[in-house]
């Protein structure tokens, strides 16, 4: 199946390594929220909490053969509230910016962490995908589907305060890692491995990817376009490799849950971000 593919990818291939192309993914994220302990959350901040974690997200892929640039489309928030309010923001800003080398698959991403902007580098591992031989038609192409099995924690939102949270804090164990089934449909109609986020790495370009709670779909795909941009990684931040990245997300996380733990009572507003 796999050497069909290929074939597939060498014999359709009229899409040059010059030649730049845009697809644009709509992203949707089912979250567990728990908020069953905390009674004292009022019900409109629990709605908003709902619906901003519910809210699709746009995202722009620009790509050849052998680079990529992802980004998150810029999008002005909404005001939410007014004193004694909270501010909701979950995910990536608009300064997220995520290059690709889909060569030797290294991965430079531009992240802003609590004010502060990191550019952070990792290599990707191969994935060892299973082709179905499933298909499917999306929007104008024939995608196939491919898929792998990837190792991680359920995923859920809970937010506790006050003494409960503190409680909770030191019964917390890492939760167990399970295994997922992710599931990637791609096309040898647009032959090039680029893909939105971590999937890529196929024999056509990425159109759907569905990773647990998460389902991404190309909803537009423009070839040869005559934007200036440049397929170049990012360069403004301070650089971390993902593993330093990742302490340095939780220890500001634990910095937010202790303000939490402490004003959680209170009747100031509070902001919640989650990157």
């Amino acid at each position: 199946m796999c050497r069909t593919f290929i074939s597939l990818l060498i014999l359709t291939s009229s899409f040059s390594s010059a030649q730049l192309a845009k697809a644009t993914y709509t992203m949707k994220v089912s979250m567990n929220m728990d908020f069953t302990n905390n009674p004292n959350i009022p019900k409109n901040v629990v709605e908003r909490i709902k619906k901003r974690m519910s809210e699709p997200q746009n995202f722009q892929l620009f790509f050849d053969q052998t680079q990529s640039l992802y980004k998150k489309e810029e999008k002005l928030d909404s005001p939410q509230g007014g004193r004694g309010g909270m501010s909701m923001r979950f995910g990536g800003g608009a300064s997220s910016i995520t290059h690709t080398d889909l060569a030797n698959r290294k991965q430079t991403s531009q992240q802003e962490l609590f004010g502060k902007m990191f550019l952070v580098s990792k290599n990707m591992k191969q994935h060892k995908w299973n082709f179905t031989g499933a298909s499917k038609q999306i929007g104008q192409y024939t995608a196939y589907e491919a898929t792998y099995v990837n190792m991680k924690a359920p995923t859920s939102f809970r937010m506790p305060f006050g003494n409960r949270a503190k409680d909770e804090e030191k019964e917390k164990k890492a939760p167990e890692k399970v295994p997922v089934t992710v599931s990637v449909w791609f096309t040898p109609d647009i032959p090039t491995p680029a893909g939105p986020a971590s999937y890529f790495g196929l024999p056509g370009l990425v159109l759907m990817a569905q990773d647990d709670n998460k389902v991404l779909v190309c909803t537009k795909v423009q070839m040869n376009i005559k934007d200036k941009i440049k397929l170049e990684a990012p360069r403004k931040g301070q650089a971390v490799t993902q593993e330093e990245f990742s302490k340095i997300r939780e220890k500001k996380a634990e910095e937010m849950r202790e303000r939490f733990r402490n004003n959680g009572n209170r009747g100031n507003g509070n902001r919640i971000m989650n990157r």
